[in-house]
């Protein structure tokens, strides 16, 4: 029945029942102007008459809109409208229930991942901590050949222990030998030191003896030099003589040329007084002069037991000469007495250097050899203190190993599987300590299960407790308040984006199934409705804010 019912177009009718209302209201107007107006004319009447046919029109239009109006409002298109509305919450419960059931799957598969990871690690872990027997076997022989190694280097120990020994006894000897070869050495040098010191005059006189044989030499030497120079000047002097006297007969022979040719009387005039007096206070001043230095001269040759003026100044010369030899041969002295000073100066600092740094080396040496000895005897007392230890040691790991094997003995631990195993496993030894600990583990774990499960199954019996807590499972962390996430919107920003019809806009009618969908779906899916899937204490908005404090007050 539903289907032969044809659907009323609603929105084309409300459009033009808008339309028509605007123009009766429009016309309206106008004759209400034109009854308060003037005498019309015929053109006006006209209008007017026409106005009033289209009035009547426009009543009977509004009466035929009325009877369709009352005609969409029957109970059919009601019944419609309220079956479209109900499939349309249908859905839209419908959706909200998908939402919390693929919400709820994926926290469950979470949650079961995250046991299979726990489960994964749990295994990983067992893999690695099992060990397969040819894995220990190879374990045992490493561990036997670093027991061999140990013990080989023990050995090795003691061997070097008793090279050193010896080495120390050779040094010992080589020490001793030195020090006889120093205490001789000092002996000799205290005998060398005495007997220099002894012979230390013998070797001034010895220099002394030298040095006037060398002035000896030396004044012969001079006398042979002064006994070359003076024959050299003599012969000098001769052949300045001869040239003197040849010169003195060429001008006495000119001379004699001369005054036979010009030495003739002649007459000269007679001259003046001043010029006399002149002459003779210049022939007195230096006739005084003269007399001087012959005096001079004389007294000159008479100290000097000289004849001439030549001898004198010949004399002279050789009395420079002989106190410039002297002088230069004192200096040459003085610089070989200060040479020779200097060396005895160095030889009495050598041998004191040599003095002190003997007694300075015997010194370390001793201090070097007391040193040794010292170290020698702590290194025996600390080797007597790890043999201790090491026998303290080895004491304390048998009683700790006999501990394990009476506790295993106690415990009643089954040694079957350690049969086939290569060496003996009747006691527990370095070598199978290991794996007589992870036997007893487990023994241990399957005392404590048993007993766990007989307390469990009387539970009358109070008296022997044994498992102190109870053996149960820690529950998952609880989730925060705050990190519940609604699935729907909050009521204070739903009413903000609300709009009033009756405000402003557009008649707003009812959408299709369709149109509703993708409306919902465009509400949910924009950026923004994050935000708003919050309750209303969580809201930002200031009405939201004053709910929440009424609500808490």
């Amino acid at each position: 029945m539903d289907d032969d019912i044809q659907k009323f177009p609603k929105h084309d009718f409300l459009e033009s029942y808008m339309v028509r209302t605007k123009e009766l209201a429009k016309r309206q107007r106008e004759y209400r102007n034109l009854l308060f107006g003037k005498l019309k004319t015929r053109k006006e009447q006209i209008v007017e008459a026409s106005y009033k046919h289209s009035i009547n029109q426009l009543d009977e239009e509004k009466n035929e809109l009325r009877a369709q109006i009352w005609v969409a409002s029957g109970k059919p298109y009601k019944e419609q409208n309220q079956r479209f509305l109900n499939l349309i919450r249908c859905h839209v419960e419908c959706q909200e229930n998908l939402a919390d059931d693929i919400s709820a799957l994926k926290t469950s598969i979470t949650n079961m991942e995250l046991q299979i990871g726990r489960m994964n690690k749990q295994l990983y872990s067992l893999n690695l901590q099992t060990v397969p027997d040819e894995r220990h076997i190879a374990e045992v022989q490493h561990k036997r050949k670093r027991m061999n190694i140990l013990e080989n280097n023990l050995e090795v120990g003691f061997r070097m222990e008793g090279a050193f020994t010896a080495h120390n006894a050779s040094l010992r000897e080589q020490l001793i030998f030195i020090l006889n070869t120093r205490s001789f050495f000092n002996d000799s040098y205290t005998k060398m030191v005495k007997r220099l010191d002894n012979e230390r005059k013998y070797l001034i006189d010895l220099i002394e003896y030298a040095v006037s044989t060398y002035d000896n030499c030396i004044e012969v030497f001079e006398k042979n030099e002064l006994l070359a120079k003076r024959d050299r000047r003599e012969g000098d002097l001769r052949k300045v003589e001869m040239q003197g006297l040849v010169r003195r007969i060429a001008a006495n022979t000119e001379n004699a040329a001369f005054f036979e040719c010009k030495a003739k009387p002649r007459v000269l005039a007679d001259l003046q007084p001043k010029e006399y007096r002149r002459r003779e206070k210049f022939r007195s001043e230096h006739r005084k002069k003269v007399n001087l230095y012959d005096s001079v001269l004389k007294k000159i040759k008479a100290f000097t037991a000289s004849r001439n003026v030549a001898e004198v100044i010949e004399k002279f010369n050789e009395q420079e000469s002989l106190y410039y030899s002297y002088f230069n041969y004192n200096n040459e002295m003085s610089y070989h007495v200060t040479l020779l000073n200097n060396s005895v100066n160095h030889l009495f600092r050598d041998i004191i250097s040599l003095r002190n740094e003997n007694v300075n080396t015997l010194q370390w040496q001793i201090e070097e050899i007391a040193r040794l000895e010292g170290l020698v005897a702590a290194k025996q007392e600390s080797n007597t203190t790890l043999v201790e230890l090491r026998d303290n040691n080895e004491a304390l790991l048998e009683s700790l190993l006999q501990g394990v094997e009476t506790i295993c003995k106690i415990c009643n631990l089954d040694k079957s599987p350690f049969k086939p195993l290569l060496g003996d496993h009747n006691h527990v030894k370095l070598v199978n300590l290991q794996r007589f600990l992870k036997a007893l583990e487990t023994r241990v774990y399957d005392v404590l299960a048993c007993v766990y499960a007989q307390e469990r199954h009387d539970k009358d019996v109070k008296q022997f407790d044994y498992v102190v807590s109870n053996a149960e499972k820690t529950c998952e962390a609880m989730t925060h308040l705050d990190d519940i996430v609604l699935t729907q919107q909050c009521p204070e920003c739903a009413e903000t984006d609300a709009q009033n019809i009756e405000e402003g806009g557009d008649l707003s009618y009812p959408h299709s199934v369709k149109d509703s969908k993708k409306k919902l779906y465009e509400k949910i899916t924009q950026p923004e409705i994050q935000y708003r899937l919050h309750s209303i204490s969580q809201c930002r908005l200031p009405r939201s804010r004053l709910l929440a404090a009424r609500r808490n007050m």
